[in-house]
């Protein structure tokens, strides 16, 4: 356990051998992350038949170390970042729902949680992450700590001085229960506890509140060399001191504001956060692949496009530890891999939850908090090869093109049950082509308009089948049931990793000279015309076609 002196000790020792600053926001756009609930993902001991029920909410014994231990499991889908659950020390006990497992109930900032593991454990992983290239985000409460009632009322219970450094009550909101989650008001100044764990609500309004969180918070970044923080509960943050937050700790960061509204959650990202977890798109995919009403789903990205600064910065995810795992609503496996190849290609830092791979099923707080090491980590599984190949395409088109992930995708098809859309520079864009028709889906072809130029050989990257676009520049989509689509131009394939293909760090340029002499996919000379403005004036010409459909 970590005492708070030495924590200060940490701190100043990092400052004078120079901050490890965390990540930027234009760092982080082309990330895609595996997001585990360190207490369920892996034990250090590797024990893959370790009991744990899920419904009792204990603490079930995974680790940092354990993580270290399967990072090969998690790179050899391609991902580049890892988030992990809150890293200090939680309140101990017991109550009718169990532990405080999942890391949201802190106690003492300044120390660890000890069942996580200790001091070296965590400089140890974040190592690790980094000497694999990978980043380290980190979940992090700054609104509330925590404290068992038991049943008792919080106002009269609540003994403040056991918290480290909010040892007062001064420190903290008056106690009130939030009665409508949908007033913001309300939702800032009551706790987010129940009757038997109380979320004392911190005074985040006053500075000196605000002081001592931004302290903590850049400590902690700098002596882990941490790259960026997810900020649990920011509905409930005080909204004028997320900004000052963010300026004072540094990096990308992504804060929870669970509403469906594109107009509140864009409203955050426009004037307090850089990034949220982008919940208008995720209810409208439930609408797209549950209630089957694609349409819904391309009416929402134009939504957020439309009034979100930058949905490129957004977090895209389609499961995480508060919500039911999408099999438990429909557990088609072609709906889970149109709904994974959307998460991971549409704009914006895509997070997959561990056991998404493994096409879990649990069906809400616990049950979706599996322990993965019963579930078992099958680097065959259908999924966990789809994640793969994903991953692999999304790298290898930013590799080419380092504009790629600040491209907003362009919608070039809407059927009555299928959605394509381009992103990345015309020539070397990835197509995808997501369906919400399941497994019974029968075969067809499907026209793409304004594709690639006519003539380009493209890779479908998920069958490493070949395709030629026509003279009309369309291209021919095989369909069956109800599996996606993903394309790339066979000629910058190489380097790619996927279909046969090494993989290695080649550049646009490279590729461009080794196919110099052949027919070029871009119709025109790419020397001639700025990537930039080309990609401009192709989506002009796209969206002006497509809307005369």
């Amino acid at each position: 356990m970590v005492s708070s002196s030495l924590f200060a000790r940490w701190a100043a020792l990092a400052s004078l051998v120079g901050p490890s600053l965390a990540a930027t926001t234009e760092e982080w756009k082309h990330r895609s992350v595996y997001q585990v609930m360190t207490d369920r993902f892996s034990r250090t001991d590797g024990s893959l038949t370790y009991p744990c029920n899920t419904t009792e909410g204990l603490y079930c014994g995974g680790t940092w170390q354990g993580l270290i231990n399967k990072l090969d499991y998690i790179q050899g889908m391609n991902f580049d970042a890892v988030m992990i659950s809150p890293v200090m020390e939680n309140i101990p006990g017991r109550v009718s729902y169990g532990e405080a497992y999942h890391g949201y109930w802190p106690l003492d900032l300044y120390n660890l949680n000890s069942h996580f593991g200790t001091h070296e454990d965590l400089l140890d992983l974040s190592a690790a992450l980094h000497n694999r290239s990978m980043y380290l985000l980190v979940d992090m409460v700054i609104n509330n700590m925590a404290y068992m009632t038991y049943g008792n009322d919080p106002a009269t219970t609540i003994n403040y001085t056991v918290f480290t450094p909010f040892n007062s009550s001064t420190y903290f909101h008056s106690y009130c229960i939030i009665t409508n989650w949908n007033n913001y008001t309300d939702a800032q100044l009551c706790q987010t506890g129940d009757d038997e764990v109380a979320l004392p609500d911190l005074f985040t309004e006053h500075e000196v509140v605000q002081d001592l969180l931004e302290s903590w918070s850049k400590d902690l970044v700098e002596t882990y060399s941490i790259d960026g923080l997810r900020i649990d509960a920011a509905k409930s943050v005080t909204p004028s001191f997320l900004p000052k937050y963010v300026d004072a700790v540094g990096g990308w960061m992504t804060g929870e504001v669970m509403d469906s509204r594109a107009s509140i959650v864009c409203d955050y990202q426009n004037n307090y956060l850089p990034s949220l977890p982008n919940y208008p798109l995720y209810y409208s995919m439930l609408t797209a692949f549950i209630s089957n009403n694609i349409s819904a789903l391309l009416a929402e990205t134009q939504e957020i496009k439309n009034l979100c600064d930058d949905p490129t910065a957004m977090a895209v995810f389609s499961e995480d530890q508060d919500i039911a795992r999408f099999a438990s609503l429909d557990d088609d496996m072609a709906l889970a891999k149109n709904v994974i190849t959307f998460v991971i290609l549409f704009d914006g830092v895509s997070m997959i939850y561990q056991g998404q791979e493994q096409h879990l099923k649990g069906d809400g707080v616990p049950s979706n908090r599996e322990a993965m090491w019963l579930a078992g980590y099958n680097e065959t599984s259908e999924l966990y090869l789809l994640i793969k190949s994903l991953n692999a395409i999304r790298k290898h088109a930013y590799n080419l093109d380092n504009t790629y992930s600040d491209q907003q995708s362009i919608n070039i098809y809407e059927g009555s049950s299928e959605l394509a859309f381009w992103k990345g520079t015309y020539g070397r864009q990835v197509i995808m082509v997501i369906n919400n028709q399941g497994s019974t889906g029968g075969a067809y072809s499907l026209t793409l308009p304004m594709t690639y130029g006519a003539g380009t050989a493209v890779t479908e990257v998920l069958t490493c089948g070949n395709y030629t676009v026509n003279d009309n520049s369309e291209l021919i989509v095989e369909m069956d049931a109800g599996l996606p689509r993903v394309f790339f131009p066979t000629a910058y394939m190489e380097g790619s990793g996927i279909c046969g293909y090494n993989y290695s760090n080649v550049s646009y340029a490279d590729l461009k000279l080794k196919n110099a002499g052949e027919s070029t996919s871009l119709g025109v000379q790419s020397s001639t015309v700025p990537s930039v403005l080309l990609s401009l004036l192709l989506s002009l010409m796209v969206g002006l076609f497509v809307g005369s459909l």
